[in-house]
């Protein structure tokens, strides 16, 4: 294989949809570093913050990211009043369950923000155990310089097979120590915005993919749990079918790496679609506490349009096309007039109905078209695939055959390299731009005020990445919503990709009933003929 074949190969991999590492490998991994924590800490009495801290390291996706002693974080408790920062923990109890969070980091577009994460199902326990026995008043660090020091030796250490462990295939200890972000990589429902949330944009697959999607606080704290749940969850009934023990030996202290997925969730954790964050404030009426709910905050983009406004607009382009119908008796300015109007509107649903970039393609190329099903474009750079549901294919289908008769009734033998097009006042074709599209909007934008100079065509494609986001039937994978938006890296490329027809299939179930969404119609109108018309001189 070439390097080229190689770093294509790898790019898929890492996709969406790719392969999650063996989960034998990675509990049996797992339990090779339990057996070289009892070897090297079994008649320490601080073992259990040293085993605490190497999870949580572990869950939050750090161990991987170490370079010395020093790099090792400060953990601390705080209580359910204090605000949420860095390498804080804190217990949250709701319905009489206690529940231990630890604090996330979100970019968004005004700034870093920490969040209180819910930790794992399968870890709330272990946990739980440990964080109630730290003093949140000191708020003392939970390992000094020598106990790091200890941790990073045992962190970089080799982590020899023993024989217990032989019979069973393990992971490198890196690739064990990238586990969660591997599988965040790879987890076709994980939506971009929790991803980026995860994973940072520098471990990212698509970057450019997150300025096209929004997702609360609430939305992707949900997902992040789901997620995590999910991760653990084939890791603990791996290690039941092959029993596989997790615990820890200790002199001074009994400890178990407790993996239990069967626990009770208060009710906070149990509301589909979102996990809101609570602050802990006195109740002046009788001096005790009750739990805040407090405000969320969205993540992405915030260029997508309401629906109704969305279709409000196309009804205005409705309304202009009907404006300009024409009888039965004509001039060629009137005919053009309609026909133009025709032309505007079919490719605001074009945009609308594939996503695609008005900076790069407004109308599709008559030589990249394969029928009306489908066809390619030119996207920066490099052709893709675009898919045109059943309403667009009809509408282009109807808009030609005007376009033919009207080049008849002209007169005209002019021909463009694009499938629909303007007619000038010389009867030449005109090419659709970006400033003529963006002109056109801002005149018949039904809305006019200070925010309308925002709205430009390229928030349809911002639009139509947050239906396919939303979107309930179908689901869309991650990968699914990349290859609609013309997301992809090297060797994902038209060519080096394929797209089987279960995946076409789902496609299609999305798009074709995106137009009934927006009410869009073929209405008479635009299945006008022109035919019958009689043309007036002008």
């Amino acid at each position: 294989m070439g390097i080229n074949a190689a770093i294509a190969k790898n790019n898929r991999k890492k996709n969406s949809g790719g392969i999650a590492p063996d989960a034998l490998h990675v509990v049996n991994t797992l339990q090779i570093a339990i057996i070289h924590f009892n070897r090297l800490f079994h008649d320490s009495e601080d073992n259990a913050p040293l085993l605490f801290t190497f999870i949580y390291l572990w869950m939050t996706q750090q161990l991987d990211s170490l370079t010395a002693a020093e790099d090792i974080p400060s953990l601390s408790r705080v209580t359910g009043k204090d605000a949420c920062a860095e390498h804080r923990l804190r217990i949250i109890n709701l319905n009489g369950i206690s529940w231990v969070e630890y604090a996330l980091c979100y970019s968004t577009s005004t700034g870093v923000v920490w969040q209180w994460q819910p930790v794992p199902s399968a870890l709330n326990h272990f946990f739980y155990r440990y964080v109630r026995t730290l003093n949140t008043t000191a708020q003392k660090p939970l390992l000094n310089v020598a106990l790091k020091q200890q941790l990073w030796r045992f962190i970089n250490k080799s982590w020899k097979t023993p024989k217990l462990c032989a019979q069973y295939g393990r992971l490198r200890k890196d690739v064990f120590f990238r586990y969660f972000t591997i599988m965040a990589q790879r987890c076709p429902y994980l939506s971009t915005s929790a991803k980026s949330v995860l994973l940072g944009n520098k471990t990212l697959h698509h970057r450019s993919a997150t300025a096209y999607q929004r997702e609360s606080s609430d939305q992707i704290r949900y997902k992040i749990f789901k997620a995590h749940n999910e991760y653990l969850e084939r890791i603990v009934q791996t290690a039941s079918r092959y029993r596989i023990n997790l615990a820890i030996d200790s002199a001074h202290h009994h400890l178990s790496l407790l993996l239990n997925t069967k626990v009770t969730l208060p009710a906070y954790l149990t509301t589909v679609g979102k996990i809101v964050v609570f602050e802990r404030r006195k109740n002046p009426r009788d001096h005790g506490y009750q739990y805040i709910e407090l405000p969320t905050f969205w993540v992405g983009s915030d260029r997508a349009l309401p629906l109704d406004d969305v279709r409000t607009f196309f009804l205005a382009l409705d309304n202009n096309v009907k404006q300009h119908t024409v009888a039965k008796i004509a001039t060629k300015p009137q005919l053009k007039a309609y026909y133009n109007a025709l032309t505007y509107q079919l490719a605001f649903q074009f945009l609308m109905l594939t996503g695609a970039r008005p900076t790069h393609a407004i109308s599709l190329e008559t030589r990249r078209c394969y029928g009306t099903f489908q066809s390619t474009l030119s996207d920066k750079g490099r052709y893709r695939t675009l898919y045109l549901c059943d309403y667009l294919q009809q509408a282009i289908t109807h808009y030609l055959a005007i376009q033919q008769n009207l080049l008849t009734q002209l007169g005209s033998h002019a021909s463009s390299p694009f499938l629909w097009f303007l007619f000038d006042e010389n009867n030449q074709p005109l090419p659709l731009n970006a400033r003529s599209m963006r002109q056109f909007m801002h005149q018949h934008w039904p809305y006019k005020s200070s925010n309308v100079k925002k709205i430009v065509p390229y928030c349809l494609r911002h639009t139509f990445a947050q239906q396919a986001l939303t979107s309930i039937n179908p689901q869309l994978t991650t990968q699914h919503i990349d290859r609609l938006m013309g997301h992809s890296s090297f060797g994902e490329h038209l060519g080096s990709d394929q797209c089987f027809p279960i995946n076409k299939k789902i496609l299609l179930q999305f798009l074709n009933p995106l137009p009934g969404k927006l009410y869009f119609s073929l209405d008479s109108t635009t299945l006008f003929s022109f035919s019958h018309i009689h043309l007036l001189q002008e």
